[in-house]
């Protein structure tokens, strides 16, 4: 599990470490064309600037142009990553209650009431009691799959509606809302 973790932390940090670099050269091409910007809009509306300083205003067009999306994204893949021991964690432990409560049934217990029926399918079936419970634990594979898709789901949707959530207007709604 350690192992798990010091790669999954070492993944994570060579990507903000990239996304760091590309975020600094996005960055200096946003401060130009924020430098134009503020040329432009001092010249022809000059009004829409009252009581803005050029800090300001870089720091609002900033916002409304960098790209959000790679940042929410390496965010989403990283809490994904980094929860995957503890999903396993409790997917294992629900399916232990499950079967000292009674909900989950052995896996001797679904070979001997599936009856699938075809002659060709009960042939596999008829293998050793050994044999048959490895058939019957590599269905269990599927609570696993779901239950990892699931918390995918959960934390993809946490994120997405967080990012549409502090989603920036266009450059002059911006310029309003910040003075």
């Amino acid at each position: 599990m350690l192992w798990f973790y010091g790669g999954v932390l070492a993944v994570l940090g060579l990507s903000w470490l990239a996304y760091r670099f590309w975020a600094k050269r996005v960055d200096a091409d946003i401060a130009i064309g924020a430098e134009l910007e503020w040329e432009r809009l001092s010249a022809r509306d000059p009004e829409l600037l009252n009581g803005m300083s050029k800090e300001k205003f870089l720091a609002v067009y900033r916002r409304v142009h960098f790209p959000r999306f790679p940042g929410y994204a390496l965010a989403c893949a990283g809490t994904f990553l980094a929860s995957l021991p503890v999903t396993f964690a409790l997917l294992a432990a629900g399916l232990w209650a499950g079967e000292k409560l009674g909900f989950a049934p052995q896996p001797a217990e679904i070979v001997r009431r599936v009856n699938l029926g075809e002659v060709q399918v009960m042939q596999s079936w008829q293998c050793g009691a050994e044999c048959q419970l490895y058939i019957a634990e590599g269905y269990s594979g599927f609570y696993y799959f779901f239950g990892v898709v699931i918390v995918w789901i959960l934390i993809v949707t946490f994120f997405m509606r967080r990012y549409h959530a502090r989603r920036p207007g266009y450059i002059r709604d911006e310029i309003i809302r910040s003075r």
